[in-house]
């Protein structure tokens, strides 16, 4: 592989690689409040009615957001990440680069209109 295409990798994967670790971080923040929200505020019992008030915030609905978008980006960069370290064709990466994009705005699209749709 010529130092080029490496120096050209290694700018672009450092930048991945540190948005993988921010996103990692911001999901693990979101998990614990998600977690303490519907496991330990409450005496133990969920229901729909709790549910549905919960949803109708503005702030929980962002939270929910902003938990379905670090979950798609850490999870498919990651796919990412591996996928770059064995396809080496242009085209095969093009392709699945422009599958992971789609796949990526799909699932943000139905999540984000479920949530809001619920709430």
């Amino acid at each position: 592989m010529p130092e080029k295409d490496f120096n050209e990798t290694s700018r672009r994967g450092g930048t991945l690689w540190l948005l993988q670790r921010i996103s990692a971080g911001v999901i693990f923040v979101l998990l614990l409040i998600h977690y303490v929200t519907y496991h330990f505020i409450g005496d133990g019992t969920i229901t729909y009615q709790q549910v549905s008030e919960k949803m109708a915030s503005p702030w929980f609905n962002l939270t929910q957001v902003l938990f379905l978008f670090a979950g798609i980006f850490h999870g498919l960069n990651g796919i990412w990440m591996v996928a770059e370290d064995y396809l080496h064709g242009r085209l095969v990466r093009l392709v699945l680069v422009s599958v992971l994009l789609l796949l990526g705005l799909v699932l943000l699209f139905v999540g984000t209109a479920t949530v809001l749709k619920v709430g």
